[in-house]
């Protein structure tokens, strides 16, 4: 995985993973996630190019190489899990890492510094949809995040129950709770309409 900020189509100054900056999509990772059918559940297409989907099978072991290509540092943090650092690069000779004897540590924040990198390693066993994301507030805002859908056949199968507070928000605001990440309930695999820019207006 690749971190770094560019411009967008749309000219605008963004965080970037592989390329590609996160912009919210139509309807909410977890409930496409939650109403996919089984055939296209574990196909990250249908959650949105611009979501930065990863699908992680249940149990597997990830292990994740961030490399940062910015020329500055960034604390990357991982929802839902404490995962092991089991290799960090200082990025330069002002930054020096040693890492002590022993396990691997456990963090759920690591600091990549700029022009460096980082490996990261957990189990997925969480099933559910875990972000990650640049620790820094408004790198957040500008993208720099990533959509881990965590097993996704098994969390269908938990049967979760939404609050109701959860869908009245959603209600208010015409967030759709059903279809892929452009809303399509007829067709998983069509994205025709999925947002894939982010709004001119969404700082603040």
């Amino acid at each position: 995985m690749t971190v770094d900020f560019g411009t967008n189509v749309n000219g605008q100054y963004r965080g970037m993973i592989n390329g590609i900056d996160y912009v919210q999509q139509q309807v909410p990772t977890l409930y496409t996630a939650m109403a996919a059918p089984a055939a296209d559940v574990n196909n990250p297409a249908i959650y949105g190019t611009n979501s930065n989907p990863f699908v992680l099978p249940y149990m597997s072991v990830v292990e994740l190489t961030v490399d940062n290509h910015d020329e500055f540092s960034h604390p990357f943090h991982l929802h839902g899990h404490n995962f092991q650092v089991v290799n960090r690069d200082p990025g330069g000779a002002l930054f020096p890492i040693n890492p002590p004897a022993g396990p691997p540590m456990r963090r759920d924040t690591v600091l990549i510094m700029a022009g460096g990198s980082a490996t990261i390693r957990f189990v997925a066993d969480n099933p559910g949809i875990n972000l990650f994301h640049c620790h820094i507030e408004w790198h957040v805002e500008a993208g720099l995040t990533a959509t881990f859908i965590e097993a996704p056949t098994q969390l269908q199968a938990l049967n979760l129950y939404i609050p109701v507070s959860h869908r009245d928000v959603c209600t208010n605001q015409s967030i759709a709770r059903k279809g892929n990440a452009a809303g399509n309930t007829a067709n998983y695999l069509n994205l025709a309409g999925a947002n894939d820019v982010a709004p001119t207006s969404m700082w603040g």
